[in-house]
């Protein structure tokens, strides 16, 4: 009964993951008929796709007789690629940091040498804290470069494509693991948004360092008690991971519920074993004991910059998300709000501020002004519909040729990889695999409903591309492993 429950939930869910991305895919392009770029796009994509498919025996049939590297030395000659390939990119486009971006760079310099920072600015968005702390240190070690921060996104970009190789290769295989690490690295978004001082980068990579621990410590197979053993320490990382993420971004909570809607409901026949449950709550105690006392003396070092108290409830993020003039977009007429509350002689403080903006999102809901279905359409197209945030950002740096080109790219790039992932969707709902994959699609979902409710944008899928990747790669044939110890765990 309970693995029977199990595959329903887990069909739902892919359902609701497909329906969104799909559903945003649709809107962005034959919803915005009135720029016919983006059907154009879409059509280009799925021609190459179906090229692809046409030349797959041939290219198939000549790849098997080949003597592939082992899985190794694949995954070391795709890393200097992937990070060859973002540095002469990072290195021959360079973009002054502005907005939101230049804030970034600005406290990392501060905190770097010791300075006092915007406090009261920094005190309404906490999360502006984590990255630039995190920039900080390397600015410490090696100087305050215009390049600093774009070589610190190359990096993490390879780390990133090195998790992604080792989740495909333990979840499905060599040839899986080198699509996604490849096609992972020449996505044209992330090669421009690599330019910039932006948190992005991190947090996505911490990201897939956390699916790759929890992978570790729950998909793992070996004897019973050296699982046991390793739970604890990999327990005691994710939970450090998490903080790290929260600090960037405050999206922790989705992982944290997508970690317990698989624990709980997606595990299939693994539900009616003991012995499973033993090491997942030994793991997931040491996890939630490491995030707490993370979170504790995260807290703390943040009251020594910002010296107050901050809001847990994005009350702000929520009423622009709510604007329907706006469309759930960034609003200058919310911003004054928010400052003036923030600057308020009598009251002023971060907390009194998201306080008072939370009797704002009140007053928005029930003003009748808001058409819900109207907003979320609109929002879901906003963010999941296209990929051109990464040349919107830069387009102060690129000539009208360079800008439609790359707007281009990056939206065929995109509408491949949602086609793939809704194929490799399929081909999960078909023959389910209940390990910690499930965490890909689950946390998507979580974000794209987040972004219905708060202030959209863009680039706030970053995350969800590499995720996307891992479900695209369940859509291609398995085929040649050249390691005999196959890392696969699917069941």
């Amino acid at each position: 009964m309970a693995e029977r429950l199990s595959k329903i939930f887990y069909r739902i869910m892919l359902v609701i993951f497909t329906a969104f991305i799909g559903l945003g895919v649709f809107l962005g392009t034959f919803g915005h008929l009135e720029s016919l770029s983006y059907v154009i796009a879409l059509i280009l994509a799925a021609g190459i796709l179906l090229m692809l498919k046409w030349l797959q025996p041939r290219i198939s049939d000549r790849l098997e007789h080949l003597n592939h590297p082992g899985s190794v030395l694949t995954g070391l000659l795709l890393c200097i690629f992937c990070f060859v390939l973002n540095l002469i990119w990072v290195l021959s486009f360079q973009i002054e940091p502005t907005v939101d971006f230049k804030t970034f760079h600005d406290t990392a310099r501060q905190i770097a040498g010791g300075e006092r920072i915007d406090m009261l600015y920094i005190g309404l968005f906490p999360h502006i804290l984590g990255y630039s702390t995190f920039l900080s240190v390397f600015i410490r070690l090696f100087g305050d470069s215009p390049l600093l921060a774009p070589l610190l996104n190359v990096a993490l970009t390879t780390v990133s494509g090195l998790c992604l190789y080792i989740l495909c290769h333990r979840w499905l295989g060599y040839r899986q693991a080198v699509f996604a690490f490849f096609f992972w690295s020449i996505c044209p978004s992330k090669l421009l948004y690599n330019s910039m001082v932006m948190s992005e980068p991190t947090y996505t990579c911490f990201i897939l360092l956390f699916l790759l621990l929890l992978s570790l410590a729950c998909d793992g197979r070996g004897s019973y008690p050296v699982r046991c053993i390793a739970a604890l320490p990999l327990g005691l990382a994710c939970g450090a991971l998490l903080l790290a993420i929260n600090a960037s971004r405050p999206i922790a909570l989705i992982l944290l519920i997508a970690f317990f809607l698989w624990l709980f409901l997606l595990r299939g026949k693994e539900l009616k074993k003991l012995k499973s449950w033993g090491l997942l709550a030994l793991f997931t105690a040491a996890m939630l004991l490491s995030y707490s006392r993370c979170d504790y003396y995260w807290n703390r070092w943040e009251y020594l910059h910002v010296f107050e108290q901050t809001s847990d409830v994005p009350a702000y993020n929520i009423y622009v998300g709510l604007n329907p003039e706006s469309e759930g977009s960034y609003s200058e007429e919310d911003m004054d709000l928010l400052l003036n509350y923030r600057y308020n002689e009598e009251y002023g403080s971060a907390v009194y501020a998201q306080e008072q903006m939370l009797g704002e999102v009140k007053k928005r809901l029930s003003s009748g002004e808001i058409n819900f279905p109207h907003l979320f359409a609109v929002k879901l197209a906003k963010l999941m519909g296209n990929d051109e945030g990464g040349a919107f950002y830069a387009q102060a740096e690129l000539s009208r040729p360079q800008f439609v080109f790359w707007t281009a790219v990056g939206n065929i790039y995109y509408y491949i990889l949602v086609i793939l992932s809704i194929l490799g969707a399929a081909v999960l709902f078909r023959k389910p695999v209940y390990s910690t994959v499930c965490i890909a699609p689950i946390y998507s979902i979580g974000l794209i409903m987040a972004h219905l409710i708060i202030e959209v944008s863009g680039r706030y899928k970053y995350s969800i591309i590499p995720l996307l990747v891992i479900v695209a790669a369940f859509s291609l044939p398995c085929g040649h492993t050249p390691s005999p110890k196959n890392l696969s765990v699917r069941q």
